[in-house]
């Protein structure tokens, strides 16, 4: 009776998982990438072509928009400019804002399903952790995963990360337990975990490390292997055993292959008809000799690598289909360089510290220390002899998993959010089922639920900013924007709280906004005047507009200057260009000056750079009046302090 109740007790955490990821959906705009991938998902299952997006994994796309399959739906047109370059974005802006559909309804069903894959992950979590720990270390890990503001922001958007964890941990598990018996099912399994995650994520080749290095600790161990194939029955040793694991491991990964053509259609071609992707193939293997740049070690990054040298001859074989070799080569490509922003810092390759300090500042502290208790008890049952090495050897599957992706994300070039770790909070969960190892000591059984009560305080009180959390190490999410931002704290997604606050707090006041992310503020009812973020407004605006005292609502990926022309703080080479471009303005403008429009269109693009730039290195120097979600800070300006942070003396600042 007892185990019933605690397997109804992790169902009803789950259940509440899901709930709480899907139900926050109304709550938020959409984030950057979620357009993108819902627009390409519907775009697969009505077209049969993949040009869009085809780097974003077509399982988690095909998955999202399913639901919008039974919604009358109008879709752009295919005879335009956008369909045909593979533009997605301008294909996204009118699918969602253009068309006559319903915004908040697609996103809502969209993530929905995403929940659902999270709620699928967290069975496999429950399910793991038991058979390592029992049931008391499985609602351990159940509770820890229910509650953890990361995995709740994810599982409660439209996007990957939440496919890529479960694919992970699913891909880990399978192939572990056909290390140990060979059985149809377990081959079918290992085939189909393996293209969950060659489909949801294009760092999927990161398994073939993680399964060498539990094939090693399964040789060592040498035991024999059971076969049950058909009428088959036997158990192998040496190298029998390793013939028929070879052979078992490529029956997998021709099922999964098979798997990975069938979500194409099996049809190699990733377009139909006339049109390209967004990006030639020369230009994602690297072909072209890379254009001058005066820094030598990023020139190196441009060279092709081993992605490439692998691509190339299964493009010409048409091995897989085209779309999954050029999503794969995309990425690799693309990988080489991202801006990003770091304590104070904007880099393009990366910082090692970066991972680190966010998994330690967006982790809650009670789940920090519940693995270092896990971990403890994990070292003190070296004193139980074998049966410690029976159990040490029964995680080797997450050891294995988290070793590889710990070690990826620290060489990794791509520092935009917390986001990229998140497969290892699965792994990191289901290990933290050790805990239960020490209840025979009641008061480390208190403890344990004393740090389970504060987990689930720590993520109700965050709710439902999920994404925006931050443990108090560092001071929270309040001042989080100082340290993270991008997809770790402002992905876009606070556009309905800045029309509530607005209403609530600047009725009739003139408003500038700066905003990061793919939502639409004029679809939310936001009238602003925008500023240097023309990369993310499709609408028409003007251009250096004039800026005058009112209330500056900026998303926080856009002060830290990360996607504008103005970057690493306020220079002086900023301060002269921005000297020359004001006198140039007033000479255009006054009719003295006879540049040609276009070009004149560029000078006025740099000059509201350079003029928000400027202004933002001003406010840096004081704290927000007001925030919106922690991603959106506000400041009430006067005219006065405009001209002041415009014209007076430079902010030399950061």
């Amino acid at each position: 009776m007892r185990g019933i109740a605690a397997i109804l007790a992790a169902g009803g955490l789950l259940a509440l998982f899901g709930w709480m990821a899907a139900s926050v959906s109304r709550e938020h705009s959409t984030t950057a990438d979620e357009i993108s991938y819902i627009t390409s998902g519907y775009s697969y299952w009505k077209t049969g072509d993949f040009r869009l997006s085809p780097d974003a994994g077509n399982l988690p796309m095909r998955w999202a928009a399913l639901p919008l399959l039974a919604r009358d739906l109008h879709f752009p047109t295919l005879n335009q400019p956008a369909w045909l370059g593979a533009d997605v974005g301008t294909l996204g802006q009118q699918f969602f804002f253009q068309s006559g559909n319903d915004p908040a309804g697609m996103l809502a069903a969209a993530r929905a399903m995403i929940a659902l894959l999270g709620v699928a992950c967290g069975v496999l979590v429950f399910a793991w952790s038991r058979s390592l720990f029992g049931l008391k270390g499985a609602l351990v890990s159940t509770a820890l995963f229910a509650f953890c503001p990361n995995l709740l922001a994810h599982a409660g958007l439209a996007t990957s990360d939440l496919a890529a964890s479960l694919g992970f941990l699913a891909a880990g598990l399978a192939g572990w337990r056909l290390l140990h018996r060979v059985t149809p099912g377990r081959v079918a399994a290992a085939g189909a975990a393996a293209a969950l995650l060659g489909l949801s994520k294009f760092s999927a080749p990161l398994l073939l490390p993680v399964l060498g290095l539990m094939a090693i600790a399964r040789a060592l161990r040498g035991a024999a292997l059971p076969v049950r194939l058909g009428g088959i029955r036997t158990r192998a040793r040496g190298w029998r055993a390793a013939g028929i694991l070879t052979a078992a491991f490529a029956g997998a990964a021709l099922l999964g292959g098979v798997l990975i053509w069938g979500a194409y259609g099996f049809r190699y071609a990733g377009v139909r008809g006339a049109g390209h992707y967004n990006q030639s193939w020369d230009e994602v293997l690297m072909t072209n000799a890379p254009t001058a740049n005066p820094d030598p070690a990023a020139a190196a990054l441009l060279r092709p690598g081993a992605v490439q040298a692998v691509v190339r001859p299964l493009r010409a074989w048409h091995a897989l289909p085209e779309p999954w070799l050029y999503g794969l080569t995309f990425v690799d490509r693309f990988s080489r360089f991202r801006v990003a922003f770091f304590f104070g810092k904007i880099g393009a390759t990366g910082w090692v510290a970066f991972f680190p300090a966010a998994f330690l500042l967006k982790t809650p502290l009670p789940v920090l220390a519940l693995l270092a208790l896990a971990g403890a008890l994990l070292v003190a049952q070296s004193r139980s002899g074998g049966r410690a090495g029976r159990l040490y050897y029964r995680l080797t599957p997450l050891a294995a998993l988290g070793a590889v992706y710990a070690g990826f994300a620290l060489t990794s070039h791509i520092n935009i959010g917390l986001r990229h770790l998140l497969p290892l909070y699965p792994v990191l969960y289901v290990g933290a089922g050790a805990v239960a190892l020490g209840w025979h000591r009641r008061w480390l059984a208190i403890a344990t639920a004393a740090l389970l009560v504060w987990h689930a305080g720590a993520s109700l009180a965050i709710r439902p900013h999920y994404l925006a959390y931050f443990n108090p190490l560092l001071g929270g999410p309040r001042h989080a924007y100082e340290h993270f931002v991008d997809s770790s704290l402002d992905w876009g997604q606070d556009l309905p709280g800045l029309k509530r606050w607005l209403a609530a707090h600047a009725r009739g006041e003139t408003i500038f906004l700066s905003y990061f992310g793919s939502g639409s503020p004029k679809a939310e009812g936001i009238i602003a005047t925008r500023l240097a973020d023309g990369n993310f407004d499709r609408e028409l605006r003007p251009v250096a507009p004039p800026m005058t005292g009112g209330v500056y609502c900026i998303s926080a990926t856009m002060f830290q200057q990360i996607y504008t022309l103005v970057q690493h703080g306020w220079t002086p080479d900023h301060e002269h260009r921005y000297a020359e471009l004001c006198a140039w303005a007033d000479a255009w403008t006054a009719g003295f000056d006879r540049t040609p429009r276009d070009t004149a269109l560029q000078f006025l693009v740099e000059l509201e750079h350079l003029r928000f730039g400027r202004l933002c290195a001003g406010l840096h120097r004081r704290a927000p009046d007001d925030e919106v979600g922690y991603s959106i800070l506000i400041f009430r300006l006067t005219d006065a302090e405009v001209r002041g942070y415009l014209a007076g003396p430079p902010p030399y600042f950061r």
